[in-house]
């Protein structure tokens, strides 16, 4: 990652020490979901940085199923949040879509800054808790639906995965270039 991606990693960081100090949920909620576009939107910056037209089809693929995932299981599992304010708390896509974020920048550019990706992520999770929005649970399933589809959507460097309408819904599709 080049200098300026590694400072823009670092903000959030610096937002996390007032929301620690204050007890109050609204600012772990809103450092959570600055967590939430901030992470994955640097992942971004950092593969147009480095003109990664395929890293940018692996995160956009890895982003979708993510969020997807997360909604269907929210759909079909209606467990309570913890302060009452609606019954989609399993899992958490808040930290889903930060792990997958962080899960891509460390296996697409080889592990450099991981330390700092995966504290973030781990931030987001305990910042979703301390708003009171999720429980433990709902974070782990969230960070671990995030961190396996990270890995799967660039597992193979040059594979392409696609998502394509079907007449029953959608089809997602793997292509790897034979060696």
């Amino acid at each position: 990652m080049r200098k300026l991606s590694v400072a823009a990693l670092c903000l959030p960081l610096l937002c996390a020490a007032p929301a620690a100090q204050a007890a109050s949920t609204s600012k772990w909620n809103t450092l959570s979901t600055a967590l939430a576009v901030g992470v994955p939107a640097l992942a971004g910056v950092e593969s147009l940085s480095q003109n990664d037209w395929p890293g940018i089809g692996q995160l956009a693929i890895a982003e979708a199923a993510t969020v997807a995932s997360v909604l269907v299981l929210k759909s079909r599992i209606h467990e309570m949040r913890p302060d009452g304010s609606g019954n989609d708390s399993f899992p958490s896509g808040h930290t889903a879509v930060v792990f997958a974020a962080a899960r891509y920048l460390d296996k697409r550019y080889d592990g450099q800054h991981t330390w700092m990706v995966y504290s973030l992520a781990g931030l987001t999770g305990v910042a979703r808790v301390e708003a009171k929005k999720h429980y433990w649970k709902d974070v782990i399933a969230g960070g671990a639906i995030g961190f396996a589809l990270g890995d799967l959507s660039t597992r193979y460097r040059y594979a392409t995965i696609s998502i394509a309408p079907t007449q029953g819904g959608f089809a997602l599709l793997w292509q790897q270039p034979l060696q």
